[in-house]
């Protein structure tokens, strides 16, 4: 004669099985209180859990504590990280900072100032101020010979003839030359802050500058009121 399942009872057998499977990693702490409160409740007094069985279940406890105690800390500490990082970003706004490539705004008649990074010397170095929006060249600057260094300039918003640009966008761009050679030379002009934001998948603060670009903090060399 068979015995009929009764529905939530579990037989000796089953118990005896889930005790000797390894802990689910996805059981949280009352999770595993509660599987093992179960297990002692019902187990079989004849044939009790072995302490060896016992001592591994509460070293399965122990493990799943410490894991949980680690993630949360580590998690508390990647927040922390980035809400400094965030509070670092807003206190830049509204800041000048140099920073390549930007294309300025010259409202007209106004000193726009910028550095070129030389790493190297040499015969003559030039820079032209170029419409953003035409590319046409509407002055130049002769900076002649350079050694390794930065060179700060200021442009006062005149073209070839000492008249004032109308206004619009322009950017800085410096030449390098030594011999017959000639090569581009990184050059960084002064604009504003206006945004900040963090990208988590970079790990990086993002800053927003007058012309709409999105330039790493780590670009950006020098920062002014």
């Amino acid at each position: 004669m068979s015995i009929p399942m009764i529905e939530g009872v579990k037989t000796i057998g089953q118990l005896r099985t889930e005790q000797n499977q390894p802990l689910d990693q996805d059981l949280d702490r009352n999770a595993f209180l509660r599987l093992f409160t179960t297990q002692l409740q019902n187990q079989n007094p004849l044939d009790p859990m072995k302490n060896e069985a016992f001592v591994a279940q509460l070293a399965q406890f122990s493990t799943l504590e410490a894991t949980s105690a680690m993630s949360a800390s580590l998690g508390d500490f990647v927040a922390g990280q980035q809400e400094e990082r965030m509070l670092r970003g807003a206190s830049l706004l509204g800041k000048q900072v140099f920073a390549p490539d930007v294309a300025m705004h010259q409202p007209g008649g106004t000193t726009l100032d910028g550095v070129i990074r030389v790493d190297q010397v040499i015969d003559d170095l030039k820079l032209y101020v170029v419409d953003a929006e035409t590319d046409q060249i509407v002055n130049q600057m002769d900076l002649g010979p350079q050694i390794s260094g930065d060179v700060t300039f200021g442009w006062n918003g005149g073209n070839f003839d000492g008249e004032a640009v109308p206004p619009g966008q322009y950017i800085f761009k410096a030449v390098g030359y030594i011999g017959g050679d000639s090569f581009d030379v990184p050059t960084m002009a002064q604009s504003k802050i206006r945004g900040v934001s963090w990208d988590q998948s970079l790990g990086e603060i993002f800053v927003e500058i007058e012309d709409g670009r999105s330039i790493a903090l780590s670009e950006i060399s020098y920062i002014s009121e």
